[in-house]
């Protein structure tokens, strides 16, 4: 029996051997990249996915083949750093970077093996859109019509196509910005989106903007401006609507006639144009009653003067005058004239002018003025104003009225009045100014006023404290003044401050100051207030303190300041109310006695 073989241990050794052949292990043939055009230069942008270490001790190593890249590889790594601003507009820099990098094995005779790097640029939005040819403007007439096109403005995005470029039209809130816009906010066209009116405004400006889709957006502001060309869209007018003249007694023929309110004239209401306009007289629908020929007419002056066919008619006589733009006859405005003889008894004012001042407390009902027109049979007095009866009336008499009492805040009154007998009329001016009352009188706040102050040692004024004074008229300023013994020493500034001279304080030879201070206001007529001033001290520095009143007793509504305390070395000033107007001022001088021992001065 042959014996069982014995199992045979064979140690096996596996060794790994390691591939350090340079290739990319993403099984690639080329490396790519893909990086914002706002990448900082210096940041790393990516890292090669070579085979090997290209450490200090490693087994491969690594370079840019081409001279001044705008890449570069850190040394000894793999890591892609920026050398050079990229821009996908290419405006600071390439779009793109292609580069070879080139490996080779470190001790060994293997052939290089060279890596293309492909570096991509997305956009970002980092250029805002710019107008061209801004700013604008733009000259339309003010007949336009809504819709009517002013201009195309554009705006362009140097950014890529896309959110990022894509360009939106507005106009900004201003004061014109209602009469124009864009009907879309894609396109640049502009028009007329309110009527416009040269009378009202001949240049208008608007903010224009254009902004970008981007996150955030990007915008540029430009103006427009339009200049409103003015067209024939008023008619001619006259500076009266009526006007009148009187026929001397020596009239002749050729003489020329004086007319009231003023003279014959007109203007065309277009101010851009202001086209001349020429005078006539207007031929009546009847032939009967055609007075064409009674005043002779100049066509450029607006002139008037005698006709032979004027001194032979039948006076009074009311004649429609015309004035036509020169060119364009369909532009007209129309003023009557009338004309009577003197003496024929025809209405008249005898002034051309009505001043009259008002107090503003006039009562209602109060005659203001009377007008005095001259004329026969009942008279009729008109004006054009319609706010005039809401304040005035004017009777039959001619006498001008107050209806209701005035407005204290309106100081000017200014209208036109036309008298007529039915036959003929003139005109005349009101003015009437309002005068302000003076209602009130300057009263003091407190009826007793207490001040204590230290004798001082330096020079210069003290103040002592302030007294109160208000006045119930808004338009008045309050000057306080004071007299007495020692009112030389004592002075009141225009905030009521009081100040007393310090060498007076020093040197006065009691502790007691005796003053009389008025308060007067600067209304028509001035209205003042009065008060007693006096003052406590101690008796003796070297007693204990012992003070007593020397104010007269206040008046019961009027509530007294509360008096600080009094120390030895100090004084107290007592200021009590006597009389709160000038009438019942009156009354101080016997009351001041009981302070003075004297009349005080007034």
């Amino acid at each position: 029996m042959r014996p069982s073989p014995q199992p045979l241990n064979v140690p096996i050794i596996i060794i790994t051997i390691q591939d350090s052949r340079c290739y990319l292990m993403n099984g690639g043939a080329v490396e790519s990249f893909f990086i914002s055009e706002d990448t900082p230069v210096g940041s790393i942008i990516g890292t090669l996915s070579v085979n090997g270490d290209p450490g200090d001790e490693g087994d491969i190593s690594l370079r840019v083949q081409e001279r001044k890249p705008a890449v570069a590889l850190v040394p000894g790594s793999k890591n892609v750093t920026l050398t050079r601003a990229l821009d996908r507009e290419e405006k600071t820099g390439p779009s793109s970077v292609y580069v070879n990098v080139r490996c080779d094995r470190r001790h060994t005779t293997d052939p290089s093996f060279v890596i293309p790097v492909s570096v991509r640029v997305w956009d970002v939005n980092d250029n805002a859109p710019s107008w061209s040819g801004a700013p604008y403007r733009a000259r339309v007439s003010e007949l336009a019509a809504v819709g009517t096109r002013l201009l195309t403005a554009r705006a362009h995005d140097p950014d890529q196509p896309g959110p990022h470029a894509t360009v939106r039209y507005s106009v900004l809130p201003g004061p014109a910005a209602e009469y124009v816009g864009f009907p879309s906010e894609l396109d640049g066209a502009l028009v007329v989106r309110k009527p416009l009116d040269y009378e009202t405004a001949t240049n208008l400006t608007v903010t224009l903007r254009a902004q970008d889709g981007g996150s955030p957006p990007r915008h540029n502001d430009t103006t427009l401006t339009i200049v409103v060309m003015d067209a024939d869209d008023q008619n001619p007018t006259f500076t009266h609507d009526h006007y009148s003249a009187v026929i001397p007694e020596d009239a002749r023929e050729g003489t020329i006639l004086e007319t009231f309110p003023g003279p014959v004239a007109a203007h065309d209401q277009d101010r851009g144009i202001n086209a001349p306009v020429t005078y006539s007289v207007r031929a009546s629908p009847s032939p009967a009653d055609n007075n064409t020929a009674l005043v002779r007419l100049h066509k450029d002056s607006g002139e008037l003067s005698v006709t032979g066919d004027l001194l032979r008619a039948s006076l009074p006589t009311t004649i429609v005058i015309q004035a036509t733009q020169v060119d364009n006859p369909d532009r007209y405005a129309l003023a009557t004239l009338s004309v009577s003889r003197a003496g024929s008894g025809s209405v008249s004012f005898p002034r051309r002018l009505y001043s009259v001042s008002v107090r503003e407390d006039s009562a209602p009902g109060s005659v203001l003025l009377s007008l005095e027109a001259r004329g026969q049979g009942p008279l009729q007095y008109f004006v054009s104003d319609r706010s005039f009866l809401q304040q005035f009336a004017i009777s039959e008499a001619g006498e001008l009225l107050l209806r209701r009492a005035l407005d204290r805040l309106v100081r000017h009154y200014d209208y036109q009045v036309m008298v007529t007998d039915g036959r003929t009329n003139d005109t005349a001016h009101i003015n009437i100014s309002v005068e302000a009352v003076n209602e009130w009188e300057p009263r003091f706040k407190h009826a007793q006023y207490s001040f204590v102050v230290e004798r001082p040692t330096g020079e210069g004024r003290v103040r002592v404290g302030r007294l109160h004074v208000h006045d119930g008229d808004p338009e008045d300023r309050v000057s306080v003044k004071v007299a007495g013994p020692d009112a030389a020493a004592v002075t009141v500034d225009d905030a009521g401050d009081v100040f007393v001279s310090a060498p007076a304080l020093r040197n006065m030879r009691s502790d007691t100051l005796h003053l009389v201070a008025t308060a007067v206001d600067s209304g028509t007529p001035p209205r003042q207030g009065a008060l007693l001033v006096g003052c406590n001290a101690c008796l003796s520095a070297s007693r204990p303190c012992r003070c007593r009143s020397a104010c007269l007793p206040p008046p019961p509504r009027l509530p007294p300041a509360p008096p600080p305390p009094v120390q030895c070395g100090h004084v107290r000033v007592c200021v009590c109310v006597v009389a709160g107007t000038a009438g019942r001022a009156a009354a101080l001088p016997s009351q001041a006695q009981t302070l003075f021992g004297q009349k005080p001065p007034t």
